[in-house]
């Protein structure tokens, strides 16, 4: 369904109250050092913890972002990659804004990556064997807490309440985590000096050091969030990997105007067995063969268990599969026009892609296993070779990218599975490219 404009629009809060939220999450670290002697060991708990709930934030804020991302996953990725190319958001009831499918693909990296990344944190943490005691366990508990509170307050206020959705794709979202995991890094190789200093030397106070290392992440934090709302002033880490900036502003796909001249989709029954077979098929790659070992593994030990895991592995990425093929083509319909092709997407209520008949340089049309089974035919429509989007690891300079949409440029279109797949090429004035492959 269309997405909603903004939950409530509302003028931007003064900068010193934008920055509330960080400032009392970070004098929490500083009131423990001052009042109650936290220790470095102490400290850097904290910071890890709030590593861990800037991750968590990050991901309930990534399935409403409205932007596109400048350097998209593409269909090569069969499992997630379709998702990418979807148009259109979800609108769900209260004052929740809208959820867009195409941000699945960095939602479910997200939640796969967080836990290892946190992990990796407090795994290095702990080769250093440190002497945790009771009050360290104490001020992770309780310093732990408020950053996570402080952390979903801004959000909150920032994400949501006044729109900073519309201005995030889910990829520039993550320059919020990977920043903060510098960061830790850092901390964390200050925390190996004040542990070697404090076993060699009495020279520096290591409660001085600890003080000043909390002071130092409070000032770093206000000028990374200060950095984030200024348009003219860009940080190292969005100079390598992109921000808001960099982001595409999406489009909507212009449809001709008055009614289409012929309408046509898959049958609901061409639908899912279509899904179904592309899920099953999904079995002859890696995911079977990862199935298949760990179900022999179970029948060789004779364990149950073990069999249910694989099989139910297995049927996981087959039901996934399956569910993307479908929400991928199942729910689109073709709106010809006297010379423009759209498909449209009934659930999300969006045109997904457009082709203009002078762009076609050639169509195929073909009759595969399944449409022998099923009785119809499938096209493919060959346009003029554009621009292909390239995946990259950094972003340049924001006045250097391309962040315009081609939503309303002719793309290659697949149409699958018709009953009467000539209706299109001869509405559309194409009989003469028809190539027939039967």
């Amino acid at each position: 369904m269309r997405a909603a404009p903004s939950i409530t629009d509302s003028l931007p809060a003064p900068a010193w109250l934008r920055d509330l939220p960080v400032v009392v999450g970070n004098l929490v670290p500083i009131a423990g050092v001052v009042f109650f002697g936290w220790s470095p060991t102490a400290l850097l708990l904290v910071y890890q913890a709030e590593l861990a709930a800037i991750c968590v934030w990050t991901i309930v804020q990534i399935p409403f972002a409205h932007k596109r991302p400048n350097n998209a996953i593409d269909d090569r990725f069969r499992l997630l990659g379709p998702l990418q190319e979807k148009r259109g958001a979800i609108r769900l009831p209260g004052p929740l804004p809208p959820v867009y499918p195409r941000n699945l693909p960095t939602l479910v990296f997200s939640v796969v990556i967080a836990p290892v990344v946190v992990g990796l944190a407090f795994f290095a943490f702990a080769l250093t064997r440190p002497t945790v005691t009771e009050a360290d366990a104490a001020a992770f508990l309780l310093g732990g807490a408020a950053v996570f509170l402080t952390r979903g307050i801004d959000t909150y206020r920032e994400y949501f309440r006044e729109s900073g959705y519309r201005e995030h794709s889910p990829r520039s979202l993550l320059l919020v985590p990977f920043k903060y995991l510098f960061v830790v890094g850092l901390l964390f190789m200050v925390f190996l000096g004040l542990e070697s200093t404090v076993n060699t030397t009495a020279i520096l106070d290591p409660g001085r050091s600890v003080l000043a290392l909390a002071i130092g992440k409070l000032a770093y934090d206000i000028r990374a969030s200060r950095l984030e709302r200024d348009d003219d002033r860009r940080s190292l880490f969005s100079l390598l990997y992109g921000s808001k900036r960099t982001e595409i502003e999406p489009e909507p796909v212009e449809m001709p105007a008055g009614e289409p001249r012929l309408r046509t989709s898959m049958s609901q029954r061409a639908a899912i067995v279509d899904a179904l077979l592309h899920g099953g098929a999904y079995l002859a790659g890696s995911i079977g063969f990862v199935t298949t070992l760990i179900v022999g593994f179970g029948v060789l030990a004779s364990s149950v268990g073990i069999v249910v895991v694989g099989l139910g592995l297995g049927g996981f990425f087959v039901a996934l599969r399956a569910t993307i093929r479908y929400f991928r083509y199942g729910t689109l319909e073709y709106y010809c026009y006297d010379d423009v092709l759209v498909a449209y997407d009934r659930l999300l209520e969006e045109p997904q892609a457009k082709l203009d008949a002078h762009t076609v340089t050639g169509v195929t049309r073909s009759a595969g296993r399944l449409d022998r089974l099923l009785g119809t035919a499938s096209l493919e429509f060959d346009v003029y070779a554009t621009d292909e989007t390239t995946v990259e690891l950094f972003v340049p300079a924001p006045e250097s990218v391309d962040t315009d949409d081609d939503a309303n440029e002719s793309v290659p279109m697949t149409v699958p599975h018709l009953s009467e797949p000539r209706s299109i090429v001869e509405t559309l004035g194409l009989s003469w490219r028809l190539d027939d492959e039967d």
